[in-house]
């Protein structure tokens, strides 16, 4: 199908995040082949869909997450015998049918929202992979998909258990990484620390679960096959241990002294920032969370570290990407946009700045920036219409007109909602 976007303002979604007035956008199959001023007549083998007034952005990159849930609040969440019935049950062939049908519905309503390119950091069976397969194969529609499969982690680890696999000596932890690539993933996952939920000590979360040495033998594995190595980390320590250790990508972030951030750049490691994840436990009250005081401080620890270690790789010149750890507790699937409004208001950039690393920078990060991430001649067709210009206020991004992925229009994109996510994190907006 060829089309012509005409009348539109582009806001192209590099690191200067330029607007482009009154353009018409020229698309064959799934590619922008020119973009040009309005003026320019139309060719008679091209449809017009007038976008007079409208304004056009990349597609949104979600660099972080997990796609087996809703982000509704759950007891299985929090450990105990829920968690192990539930995961009984997902280890069923029943709960195999429901677990793609959870998967499948989180990618649909992630399109749906916006977010055109998904990165998947953890999902129980392989589910992620299974889902990437049919959308690649056309039969299904959905976001691009890089995903990870199962996270990898060691006996006591975050994760263990449920949506990560466990290793504990070198060889143990390599052999995981070859059955991760006998699947088909596209990147690997750890978890170097704990997190806020299994956390031990009031003001410590993030306990060192892996080691240098058990880091390094993932890193080194996954390498060997071309995989970038993805890690959720939440302390200092952990952090070191990443770079240390050979971690691409640190996944939420902690605290930086000039040593870390020294070595950040030394390794060439990125940061990717989440704070969807933590405030809603750090700033909402105890009656919403239903968490006790110790959980809630740990939270806020979490939350500052993240949010002070993506201001520090910014100002350090260290890449920063956005994701949102979807699936954890009031995290939908239909809230990428809320990462960047959560990115300018407490990291202190600017609406373009959070564009940049919302999309393209992203799409840098993971090595796809030749075939997504802004809206330029010779890329595929991943784009969002809006009303009102993001560059003014990025809560337009809430409601995208239409959604464009890989050429393919869809009109007035629906996701359902859900109230009891809506109510709590309004009061954050």
């Amino acid at each position: 199908m060829k089309y012509a976007l005409t009348g539109c303002s582009v806001i192209d979604g590099t690191k200067d995040c330029s607007l482009r007035e009154n353009c018409n956008i020229f698309v064959d199959g799934a590619k922008i082949v020119r973009i040009t001023d309005a003026a320019e007549q139309i060719p008679s083998d091209y449809k017009t869909i007038d976008l007079s007034g409208k304004y056009v952005m990349p597609g949104l990159i979600n660099m972080h997450a997990h796609l087996f849930g809703t982000g509704k609040p759950s007891k299985s969440l929090g450990g105990g015998k829920s968690q192990e019935r539930l995961i009984k049950f997902m280890n069923s062939s029943l709960g195999m049918k429901v677990l793609l049908k959870l998967v499948k519905n989180s990618v649909t309503t992630e399109l749906n929202s916006g977010v055109t390119t998904v990165r998947g950091v953890g999902d129980l069976r392989y589910s992620d992979v299974i889902i990437r397969d049919r959308i690649n194969a056309g039969k299904m529609n959905g976001p691009r998909m890089l995903v990870s499969g199962p996270a990898i982690t060691v006996p006591g680890g975050h994760g263990a258990g449920t949506f990560a696999e466990v290793g504990e000596k070198p060889d143990e932890l390599r052999k995981l990484v070859q059955e991760h690539r006998e699947h088909g993933v596209d990147f690997i996952k750890i978890c170097v620390t704990g997190g806020v939920m299994d956390a031990k000590k009031r003001g410590e979360p993030g306990e060192l679960r892996m080691n240098i040495e058990q880091t390094r033998a993932v890193c080194d594995e996954a390498h060997k096959y071309g995989y970038l190595v993805a890690s959720h980390t939440e302390s200092p320590e952990g952090v070191e241990t990443d770079l240390l250790g050979g971690v691409d990508t640190v996944e939420h972030g902690s605290r930086l002294d000039d040593k870390l951030i020294a070595l950040f750049k030394e390794k060439g490691a990125k940061d990717i920032c989440t704070i969807s994840a933590a405030l809603p436990l750090a700033k909402l009250s105890h009656e919403v969370t239903q968490l006790n005081e110790f959980t809630q401080f740990n939270a806020g620890v979490v939350m500052d570290g993240i949010i002070e270690c993506a201001r520090k790789c910014l100002d350090n010149g260290i890449p920063v990407a956005l994701g949102t750890d979807a699936s954890c507790t009031f995290v939908s699937h239909y809230n990428t946009w809320m990462e960047m409004y959560y990115f300018i208001k407490y990291v202190g950039v600017t609406n373009a700045e959070a564009i940049y690393c919302g999309t393209l920078r992203g799409a840098e990060i993971l090595g796809i920036d030749k075939i997504t991430g802004s809206v330029e001649e010779g890329k595929c067709a991943d784009l969002i219409v809006l009303s009102d210009d993001p560059l003014e206020d990025i809560t337009t991004l809430k409601h995208p007109e239409k959604v464009i992925f890989r050429g393919k229009i869809i009109d007035d994109p629906k996701v359902k909602r859900l109230d009891v996510i809506d109510k709590a994190i309004e009061q954050l907006v």
